[in-house]
């Protein structure tokens, strides 16, 4: 159903799930162990995405929507990108429907308007998204405002077999954060109230062989590959990178995999496009899972798989 009326345009904001604990298990991740029996294996937890909808700003005002799965939208041209700042507490989880995100555009490289360029919001980007002095500059800022009130984990996450992504996020926000991004199995690393620190370690473990911060985008190919081995590179990784950074852990960190609430081979189906090619097209949302948007075309009953960071803080939806 049409809540808005035909014709508006939205921004969307924000891609509004949850992770849910799904299953334990133990995965023998050798051809030797699972010949002999000698061990039970690795334990893997396992959770699941539940996707609510995309939260979608009017465009020019202050006011939010929730487009839920199986709502129709149509996507147009964008050439106008929107401040990516809102009033939501940095230290706990929120509402993120009674979020106020501003409606300046932006104009710094991390989609801050003039007036929210310096805003907390903003700082804290600069910490995990910069380099070099500037990154711990604010990393600095942070700890003075925030002192003992926000926790950081620095994570491991597998993507494909041999390479592994390092990344750092508000602890409270673990599981939501790799839910975000393509992975096979993550695990912790490194977990501090420092900001500090932790974008400390996030760079010197970046360095490391086998490891890097930049984000992986390739969906299809990471849940393509098998767990088993991956799980046994992970655990290898950890423990050679905590070594290396003089690391130590009173116990060994949870291996953990978050999958989409939809069949995995709904991802497998879906083409791969960009926003161009569907542009005009009537979709029916599906599902959200690491970073894309799955989709149905009216009629055809063609999938497509959207990566998101091509919509988001743009007027990119129209109500159909």
């Amino acid at each position: 159903m049409d809540l808005w009326g035909e014709g508006y345009v939205l921004i969307p904001r924000l891609f509004y799930f949850d992770t849910r604990f799904y299953s334990k298990e133990y995965v023998r991740v050798s051809g030797l162990d699972m010949f002999m029996g000698l061990e039970m294996g690795r334990e893997l937890v396992r959770y699941k995405l539940v996707f609510y909808g995309l939260i979608a700003q009017e465009e020019g005002s202050h006011i939010l929507h929730l487009i839920v799965p199986g709502e129709k939208i149509m996507f147009v041209e964008n050439y106008v990108e929107y401040c990516r700042w809102h009033n939501g507490p940095l230290e706990r989880k929120d509402n993120p429907l009674e979020r106020e995100y501003c409606v300046r555009e932006a104009v710094s490289e991390l989609g801050y308007c003039s007036k929210h360029r310096n805003s907390i919001r903003a700082i804290y980007s600069k910490c995990f998204s910069t380099a070099g002095l500037e990154s711990l500059r604010n990393c600095w800022i942070l700890d003075e405002k925030y002192k003992d009130k926000i926790n950081y984990t620095v994570y491991l996450l597998a993507y494909n077999k041999d390479k592994f992504k390092v990344g750092t996020t508000r602890t409270w926000r673990l599981l939501d954060r790799i839910a975000e991004q393509p992975h096979i199995v993550a695990t912790t690393l490194y977990t501090s109230n420092s900001a500090v620190e932790t974008r400390n370690i996030e760079i010197k473990a970046g360095k490391l062989e086998r490891l890097t911060e930049k984000p992986h985008r390739k969906l299809k190919e990471t849940i393509k590959t098998p767990i088993p081995p991956v799980l046994l590179k992970l655990e290898k990784t950890l423990t050679k990178t905590q070594r290396i950074l003089g690391i130590k852990q009173t116990k060994q960190p949870t291996i953990f995999r978050i999958e989409p609430n939809t069949e995995i081979t709904e991802y497998h189906k879906a083409k791969e496009t960009n926003l161009k090619q569907i542009i005009g097209k009537q979709l029916i949302i599906q599902d959200y899972y690491a970073g894309h948007l799955l989709l149905e075309e009216t009629n055809t009953n063609t999938k497509y798989l959207l990566k998101t960071n091509q919509i988001l803080h743009k007027p990119s939806i129209k109500t159909t």
